[in-house]
């Protein structure tokens, strides 16, 4: 890597820095290496951050004489033909990259940096930034900053900076259409993180088709042809949607067979026993962001509730039937006793075990749960689902699922990951599951549930609402409430580690 430059990786986006000294003037070395970088990203790369380090953005390039042609090459030619392709070869790479490049600039950008600005796709400044061309100081017309300006801003602005040779600041920056959004300088770096969260969360082939257009865009000739790369770019971004999932190698688990069924989970950890199960469409799996930290102190068994995952489905989702199959498979490893965790749909299957087990139950945490969601809205809610996957496929109604369930900066691979699981349940075992809890209600056993249960909350539930999770609290004597910030419906999933932590927390009996 060049010396002055800082390339990392954040998830799924590329971050380069510039990090030259108090100016971060920029050397032919870190010309080529980031030429390289925004041209030929690694792979999985969504999208690229150009920042930098200290009071400025970029000074330029490094002072020192035009380039020398090699003897016995016409000057003029070689200068014109390979003395400028460098730094013309950087510019085209920002603006020929195969991912939507972002950049924020702090300080000054001067000549070649005020050139970077100009090439990327989205730009934010922070309010004392300034820009500027003072090439014509050295005595020569900047024509590759002007190449570069020419397509973001007007010939007048160009002809501002180049002939005044006097910076502009942010505002006018912002009016010419050469930056995009102006942030306070002690936001700066809190606005490019927060880029990053947001790249993180996106769909690669939504970003790459965004980066397209970018692209394409000015070269298109007329309505017709921008109507036509619209349309590309819209098919094969919903087509990406639909696209079915590679078959994962199937994590490690174990099975027992409970009368026709083979219900599969995991188990592991030590310490005493929490039982997770799932949400409706997932499966033990959606718990692998958090089962780690929980399995450093407690003996943590997943479990595939059935048709879903590996467990199997042969007599029908059976609301009582399945949390049989939980208690059965406790019995069989021996535990005798164990704290329990269901979210959402495994908030009712919870519910019954616990109201089942008694004592054997040392606490328990109903996660985005309800009482239940019977009568015109949950036969309404049915409808909806038999709609959807009446014209969908699987892969395509998972993802659209996951985003509406999942909060919006949660990232792209977690997305993936639970929408996979979702897309794995056959259409058959999907829509009985979903006709079996619209038509389920659990305030039968809210009397025998013990003492020792929390609702957890998440912060924006769109799938059960504040008034369902707070009655089914105030059906539990002594239930504690607890929430977890910046979640929607799965928040093991949104938020993993503060997910854990309340959890945890309240399963060893830690204040929450």
């Amino acid at each position: 890597m060049a010396e002055g430059l800082i390339i990392t990786t954040a998830g799924q986006v590329l971050v380069v820095t510039l990090a030259n000294g108090e100016r971060n003037e920029i050397t032919d070395a870190m010309t080529g290496e980031l030429t390289r970088s925004f041209r030929e990203p690694p792979e999985g790369t969504a999208a690229i951050v150009l920042r930098a380090s200290g009071p400025n953005f970029c000074g330029g390039r490094v002072a020192g004489p035009p380039p020398s042609p090699p003897v016995g090459h016409d000057p003029y030619e070689w200068l014109r033909t390979q003395g400028v392709a460098p730094i013309l070869g950087l510019y085209e790479a920002i603006r020929s990259a195969p991912v939507p490049v972002a950049c924020f600039v702090q300080g000054l950008a001067s000549g070649l940096g005020t050139a970077l600005v100009a090439s990327c796709d989205h730009v934010v400044a922070a309010a004392d930034a300034r820009f500027d061309a003072p090439e014509l100081d050295k005595q020569f017309a900047p024509g590759l900053l002007m190449s570069a300006l020419a397509r973001r801003v007007q010939r007048r602005t160009i002809g501002r900076l180049v002939l005044s040779m006097e910076p502009i600041d942010a505002r006018e920056a912002l009016a010419a259409g050469l930056i995009g959004e102006i942030v306070s300088p002690s936001e700066l770096e809190a606005a490019a993180d927060d880029f990053i969260r947001t790249m993180n969360s996106r769909s690669p082939a939504a970003l790459t088709g965004v980066k397209r257009f970018l692209r394409e865009e000015p070269s298109a000739p007329d309505a017709e042809a921008l109507s036509a790369l619209a349309a590309d770019l819209t098919a094969a971004s919903l087509m990406a949607r639909t696209k079915p999932f590679e078959t994962p190698s199937s994590p490690p688990s174990g099975h027992i067979v409970v009368g026709d069924e083979e219900v599969a989970y995991n188990d592991s950890g030590e310490g005493p026993a929490l039982v997770l199960l799932h949400s409706l469409g997932t499966s033990r799996e959606l718990w692998s962001t958090v089962t780690q930290t929980w399995a450093k102190q407690f003996r943590v068994i997943a479990i595939d509730a059935r048709g879903h995952g590996g467990s199997s489905n042969r007599g029908g989702y059976q609301p009582d039937a399945v949390a049989a199959d939980v208690i059965a498979l406790l019995d069989a490893l021996n535990v005798d006793r164990f704290s329990l965790l269901g979210i959402s749909m495994g908030g009712l299957t919870a519910a019954r075990v616990a109201a089942a087990s008694g004592t054997r139950v040392a606490s328990l945490v109903l996660s985005s749960a309800y009482v239940s969601v019977t009568g015109l809205r949950g036969e309404q809610r049915l409808a909806a689902v038999e709609q959807m996957l009446g014209r969908s496929t699987m892969a395509g109604f998972a993802r659209s699922y996951v985003e509406q369930t999942l909060a919006p900066r949660t990232p792209w691979a977690q997305r993936e990951h639970v929408a996979r699981q979702i897309a794995s349940v056959s259409k058959e075992n999907y829509l009985q599951t979903v006709r079996a809890i619209c038509r389920d209600d659990i305030a039968p056993y809210l009397a025998r549930l013990p003492s020792r249960t929390l609702v957890l909350e998440a912060q924006t539930d769109l799938s059960v609402p504040r008034q369902e999770s707070r009655r089914l609290a105030a059906g539990i004597a002594g239930a504690a409430v607890a929430e977890v910030p910046a979640t929607r419906h799965l928040a093991c999933c949104d938020a993993p580690e503060a997910y854990a932590q309340v959890v945890a927390d309240f399963v060893a009996g830690r204040p929450t």
